[in-house]
């Protein structure tokens, strides 16, 4: 069965021309000055948030007692204690965890002065 698709009407508003005339005006945005201190801070603490996913990936990687103690953990649904051996590992930044009965989530973060300036993400599948 066929079903012809539906074009609605365009209206063009009348400050603007008409797509006819050849007096288009156009408005550029203006952009702010170009600061790279800021991103480059970020960018310098993301460094740290991957190194920190490093030496975790390494512990889950090299210890097999210590990993069935996080999926135990974590499907207990025991979060401090997902958090508490996380932390053991060395990771210093502040994260925040979740898991479902696939895998595990973790969420790390970095900031720069009181300023939000970056998030990794790790999902690790364990099913």
């Amino acid at each position: 069965m066929f079903y012809p698709y539906y074009y609605p009407r365009t209206y063009w508003p009348a400050f603007q021309a008409t797509p006819y005339s050849h007096d288009y005006t156009f408005t550029h945005r203006l952009y702010p000055e170009i600061n790279t201190e800021l991103f480059m801070k970020s960018a310098e603490q993301m460094k740290g948030l991957l190194k920190e996913a490093d030496v975790l990936m390494d512990h889950i990687t090299n210890s097999s007692e210590w990993t069935a103690e996080l999926m135990k953990a974590a499907q207990q649904s025991n979060k401090s204690e997902v958090i508490q051996l996380l932390k053991s590992t060395g990771v210093q930044s502040k994260m925040d965890v979740s898991y479902t009965p696939d895998g595990l989530n973790i969420m790390l973060y970095t900031s720069v002065g009181d300023l939000d300036c970056g998030h990794l993400r790790i999902s690790i599948r364990w099913r």
